[in-house]
């Protein structure tokens, strides 16, 4: 297999770089990591606790399964790890198959167990063990023992391989088991039930060196009282007590971790909140927000950016409106200023008048475009829709507004859609007053903006796919300039620059638009007007 080369290389650790970059920067990580911690961290207190328990039984009543753990010690006679805590309460002694003593825990292991009585001990692993039952007969009280073993086959079925009875005074009155002896001693009886003495039980068991060398372990062991048991149950429920403030101390411990992933995580937010309220930007902040948090920083930085859209665009209507009721204003304040000094000549009097008067008529209109334009984008407006046919509704508008048309010399067509005959009536809701509104402000700004002679089409048509019906309001005109397309429907957009009287408020297709949003549709300036027309507006409302 080729070597990798820089370029892969430096690839793979840029995609590990990227990835471990993601991983600390998302909140879910790093809270499910805090999570897992604490888990662990409990699970490793609850075990603690549980092996405290365990060993505390063990210790208290320690049995053959508590020597065996040494079993690696055993197998190597290293017999000094027999020397620990858990077994001080015990008595071991260790004999090789000679019958040799290799180990004995203490003197009285040593002096109490010895060779001879490996016989009458059970093994522990059940291999041989003993077996004894008292009997009520006419001569006394008897015991049958039986020595029994387990099929080496199934591992359950018992076997009873020797048997014999003994009297009242221990005396071996019958069976085949200890046939060599008359009877058998108090000590010797109780080994065979498993009792060292009235305060230990007694076992054996065989096992091999690493060497391969037999060795006999005997185990003599405290025997369970409830008084003692008692006490070591009372003593373990303490150790819960003692494990409720180390998981206390993690539990809050993660609580302060996660309230901290939360307050970091939210600090880039609260520095982006504080530069926008000083009027500045933070972009910046944007590396250090977390991954799930990143569409919210987003939305935030996009809404603060249109706030501040807003904001310039409320700068620029305030001096627009005050720029367009200016120039009436003075020209009312001038004339009305020379009228009251005696400076108009009598034969200019009426020529003054009508200019005050047009002037007057000007400002007017301003205020009552300002006026709806500020009623229909108050939240609270409410239009008064109703299903109507469009159809009729535009040809009554273009109707209306043949008058202004010819007085600008132009003309006006209305433009029926092929197989209107045939056609399905389009119904929409509309209110009335607003679709006139929009019309009329459309084929108005046609008429006033273009030269003489200019065509102004009008036309409908139904999309039975989208389940709209559009309407078109197209001229022949000089067109829109680019700079001024993609702004027409801001609020005092006109194609005159300058801002003169002649050039409009520039409100109308801000209003016409807000019309056709009222009325859930949508109006928009087609990119690609129909020829010889330089301009389409197209109004698109929803079919009812």
């Amino acid at each position: 297999m080729a070597n990798a080369t820089p370029d892969t290389t430096m690839g793979l650790r840029q995609r590990i770089s990227q990835f471990w970059h993601g991983v600390r920067a998302s909140i879910a990580v790093r809270c499910l990591a805090c999570i897992l911690v604490y888990a662990a961290l409990l699970a490793l207190i609850l075990w603690s606790v549980n092996r405290a328990t365990e060993q505390l039984f063990d210790n208290a009543f320690p049995s053959m399964e508590t020597v065996l753990a040494y079993s690696d010690d055993l197998e190597r006679d290293r017999f000094d790890a027999l020397q620990s805590s858990d077994l001080e309460n015990c008595r071991i002694v260790i004999f090789d198959s000679e019958g040799t003593r290799l180990y004995a825990s203490n003197a009285k292991a040593a002096e109490s167990i010895r060779v001879g009585d490996l016989a009458l001990i059970s093994e522990y692993d059940e291999r041989i063990f003993y077996e004894v039952f008292q009997e009520t007969t006419i001569d006394g009280v008897h015991y049958r023992i039986m020595q029994c073993t387990y099929d080496v086959d199934d591992g359950f079925s018992k076997h009873v391989t020797a048997w014999c009875e003994l009297d009242e005074e221990l005396n071996i009155i019958a069976g085949t088991l200890f046939a060599d002896r008359g009877s058998l001693t108090q000590r010797e009886f109780n080994f065979l039930q498993g009792v060292y003495n009235a305060k230990m039980s007694v076992e054996r068991v065989s096992y091999q060196t690493v060497d391969g060398e037999d060795r006999i372990l005997v185990l003599a062991a405290p025997l369970v009282s409830g008084m003692r048991y008692q006490q070591v149950v009372d003593d373990a429920s303490h150790l819960p007590l003692i494990a409720a403030p180390a998981a206390l101390i993690v539990t809050v411990a993660c609580a302060w971790y996660l309230v901290r992933i939360v307050k970091r995580a939210t600090l880039p937010l609260d520095q982006a909140i504080e530069a926008y309220r000083r009027g500045e930007k933070h972009p910046e902040a944007a590396a250090t927000v977390p991954l799930e948090l990143s569409p919210i920083y987003a939305n935030f930085t996009d809404l603060m950016d249109e706030l501040d859209r807003a904001r310039d665009d409320q700068q620029r209507i305030i001096a627009d409106i005050s720029h367009d009721l200016k120039t009436p204003l003075t020209v009312i304040y001038g004339y009305a200023t020379a009228f009251r000094d005696g400076r108009v000549p009598p034969d200019k009097a009426p020529e003054y008048l009508r200019a005050m008067s047009d002037k007057a008529i000007t400002a007017n209109e301003l205020i009552d475009t300002l006026f709806a334009y500020a009623k229909m984008n108050h939240p609270e407006f409410a239009p008064h829709l109703e299903r109507r046919r469009v159809d009729d509704a535009v040809r009554a508008i273009a109707r209306d507004a043949m008058d202004q048309v010819e007085q600008a010399a132009c003309t006006l067509e209305v433009i029926e859609p092929d197989g209107s005959e045939d056609a399905p009536a389009p119904y929409a809701l509309i209110d009335a007053s607003l679709l006139r509104r929009l019309l009329l402000n459309l084929i108005g700004n046609a008429c006033t903006h273009n030269p003489e002679g200019t065509t102004v089409y009008v036309s409908w048509r139904v999309d039975e796919g989208e389940g709209r019906v559009i309407v078109s309001v197209a001229d022949t005109g000089a067109g829109i300039a680019p700079e001024v397309a993609d702004r027409i429907f801001d609020p005092f957009v006109t194609k005159n620059t300058a801002r003169t009287a002649n050039g409009g408020t520039g409100l109308g297709l801000a209003i016409s638009q807000r019309c056709a949003e009222l009325m859930h549709g949508q109006l928009r300036l087609s990119t690609h007007p129909p020829l010889p027309c330089a301009t389409e507006f197209i109004i698109e409302l929803p079919l009812a």
